[in-house]
C-alpha cells in the first residue's frame, strides 16, 4: 500500500480530485439588490467612458485645426496660391505656384494628417486648392452645384464659427464634418482653411465592444435622430441613413439622460443607457445597449447553482397553463421513429416520434418554417456528466448527440446571424441533464430566452411527437399508476428558461 502512494501517478490522482471538487462546488448565493440595475450601472459606466473619449478626440482635433491660423508656411501658401487665381495677367511664376501647392500638400500630410482633406476657399466661395481635388475643387461653394451643402450655408451665414456638423458630403461621397478657420489679409477676410474629417475615428472608438458581449453596442444619434455611427448588426453603413426614433432617443431629448428597458431600432428588447451631450453647439445622444436576453443569460451563468436549486418552484406554474386534454392518437402512420441515443432531422414536414423518454432526455431544436431535430438521449451521453472523471470512465460508451446536432446546424443549416431564431425545447421527467444542456447551449451563443423546459416529475416516461411543419409538440406523459396526461403546444408558446429566470430575478 505504501508503494502505491509513492508511485508516479500520485500527482495525477491529486489533480483529478481537485477537478472533482471544483466541478462540484456549492451554490453561489445571489446578491441582494436588483441584478438588472447592476447591469444598467455597467452600461452607464461604458457610456461615460466612451463619451469622454469622443470629447477628447474633438478637443484634440479642434486644437490641431486652430493651430493652422498661426502656421506661417500654410498662410503663405494660401495667399500665394490665391493671388495666382485672382490675377488675370500672367505675371506670376507658374513654377513658384506649383512649388507652393506642393509645400502646402507636404505640410498638410505631415502636420494635419488626422484630417481627410483641406480646402483653400476664398471670400467669394471659390475653392482654389485641395489635397484630394474632389468634385468641389475649382468650384464656387456659394453659387455652384454645392451651394446647398451645410458647409456652404455655414460659410455664408456664420463664417466665424469653427465646426460644421456631420452631413453626407457629395464631393467626397461620404459623411463628413469640417473645421473652418478664417484667414485674414490685414484686417479683411481673405477666405478660409476648411479642414475636412470623416467619422471613421468616432466609429472606431465606438466599435470597440469590450465588456458588451455578443449583443452590446454603443452608437451616436444626432438631433435629427439619425445614426452618426454604424450599427453592429446591420451590414451596410447606417451613418446618416438609419433613423432611430426609439424611446431612448425621445427620453434623452426630453430629460438629457437615463436608463430603461426598451424596444430598440431592431425591435428587440434591450437594456438601454442614454445621455444627450453637446459637441460645438450640436446635440448628440450616446446610447449603450445590450439585449435583455443576453443580460438574463449572463446573470444565470454567474449564479447558475442558485437558479437551478430554485427553478423547480417555478416550472410547474409556468407550464401548467399550456396543458390540454388531447387524446388524439400519438402514433401517426407517417412519422419517423427516433430510437434511444439517436437523433433525426426533418425539413419536409415529416413528423418525428420517440417513445419511452424516462431516465433519458428528449431535445427538440427547430427553426421556424425551415428545419427541426428531435433527439432521444440516454444517461451515457455527455449531457448527463459534467464531471471529467465520470466522462473518462464512460470511455467509448459516451455519446455526444447534442454536440453533433449543434455542429450540423452551424455547418449546414444556419448562418451565424440566424442563431437567435433557433428554438430549443428540453423534455424530461427529471433535472439531471438540465444544467449541462443549458451550459452547452449558452456556450454556443443560444440564450435562455430560446430554451424551453417541459418537466413532469410525476411521470415515469414520455412519448413525444414533433410536428416540424406546424412547429408543434405533442407529449403523452405516462406514470406507473396508469394515469396519462396529454400535453400539446406550439413551440413559440412554451415558456422559456429566460422567462423563468427573469421572474426569479425581479421578484
Amino acid at each position: 500500500m505504501n508503494n502505491f502512494w509513492k508511485c508516479r501517478n500520485y500527482p495525477g490522482i491529486v489533480i483529478v480530485v481537485i477537478i472533482f471538487l471544483l466541478v462540484n462546488t456549492g451554490c453561489k448565493k445571489i446578491p441582494k439588490g436588483n441584478l438588472i440595475e447592476q447591469n444598467f450601472k455597467v452600461l452607464l459606466e461604458i457610456s461615460a467612458f466612451k463619451k469622454k473619449q469622443i470629447i477628447k478626440y474633438f478637443a484634440d482635433v479642434e486644437k490641431r485645426a486652430a493651430g493652422i491660423a498661426a502656421d506661417e508656411s500654410m498662410l503663405d501658401c494660401f495667399h500665394q496660391i490665391k493671388k495666382c487665381y485672382q490675377v488675370e495677367a500672367s505675371g506670376i511664376d507658374a513654377m513658384n505656384i506649383q512649388k507652393k501647392e506642393y509645400e502646402a500638400d507636404v505640410n498638410f500630410v505631415t502636420t494635419y494628417k488626422d484630417f481627410y482633406d483641406i480646402l483653400f476657399v476664398d471670400s467669394r466661395g471659390f475653392v482654389f486648392h485641395s489635397i484630394k481635388q474632389a468634385d468641389d475643387y475649382h468650384t464656387n461653394l456659394f453659387t455652384g452645384r454645392y451651394s446647398d451643402t451645410s458647409l456652404s450655408i455655414h460659410l455664408r451665414e456664420a463664417p466665424e464659427r469653427e465646426f460644421v456638423n456631420y452631413e453626407f458630403y457629395a464631393p467626397s461621397d461620404k459623411p463628413a464634418a469640417f473645421f473652418v478657420v478664417p484667414v485674414y489679409e490685414k484686417k479683411d477676410l481673405a477666405g478660409w482653411f476648411v479642414l475636412q474629417f470623416p467619422i471613421n475615428k468616432i466609429n472606431a472608438i465606438l466599435s470597440d465592444h469590450e465588456h458588451l458581449g455578443r449583443t452590446g453596442e454603443v452608437y451616436l444619434v444626432n438631433e435629427n435622430k439619425l445614426m452618426l455611427t454604424d450599427s453592429r448588426f446591420i451590414e451596410d453603413s447606417t451613418i446618416l441613413k438609419r433613423k432611430v426614433d426609439t424611446e431612448a432617443v425621445k427620453l434623452a431629448l426630453q430629460q438629457k439622460a437615463g436608463s430603461k428597458i426598451i424596444e430598440d431600432y431592431r425591435g428587440i428588447h434591450v437594456l438601454s443607457a442614454f445621455e444627450q451631450f453637446e459637441v460645438f453647439g450640436h446635440s448628440w445622444i450616446i446610447i449603450v445597449e445590450m439585449d435583455e436576453d443576453e443580460v438574463i443569460s449572463n446573470i444565470y451563468k454567474e449564479y447558475e447553482k442558485y437558479f437551478l436549486s430554485k427553478i423547480m418552484d417555478y416550472l410547474p406554474k409556468v407550464n401548467a397553463g399550456y396543458a390540454v386534454q388531447d387524446r388524439e392518437s400519438l402514433s401517426p402512420q407517417n412519422s419517423k421513429k427516433v430510437d434511444i441515443n439517436e437523433y433525426a432531422m426533418t425539413k419536409s414536414g415529416e413528423l418525428l416520434e420517440t417513445k419511452g423518454v424516462g431516465p433519458c432526455t428528449a431535445i427538440i431544436l427547430s427553426f421556424p418554417q425551415s428545419f427541426g431535430y428531435l433527439a432521444h438521449i440516454s444517461p451515457v451521453d455527455e449531457i448527463y456528466h459534467k464531471n471529467p472523471l465520470t466522462k473518462y470512465f464512460l470511455g467509448g460508451r459516451k455519446t455526444s448527440c447534442l454536440q453533433k446536432i449543434l455542429q450540423n446546424i452551424r455547418r449546414y443549416d444556419l448562418y451565424p446571424y440566424q442563431l437567435n431564431k433557433l428554438r430549443c425545447v428540453i423534455i424530461a421527467t427529471h433535472m439531471k441533464s438540465l444544467e449541462t444542456i443549458v451550459d452547452q447551449l449558452l456556450r454556443e451563443g443560444i440564450e435562455l430566452s430560446q430554451i424551453g423546459f417541459l418537466f413532469n416529475p410525476s411521470a415515469d416516461y414520455a412519448n413525444i411527437i414533433f410536428d416540424q411543419l406546424n412547429d408543434r409538440i405533442r407529449i403523452e406523459w405516462k406514470s406507473h399508476n396508469y394515469n396519462t396526461v396529454f400535453y400539446a403546444a406550439h413551440i413559440p408558446d412554451v415558456k422559456t428558461l429566460g422567462y423563468v429566470v427573469k421572474e426569479m430575478i425581479v421578484q
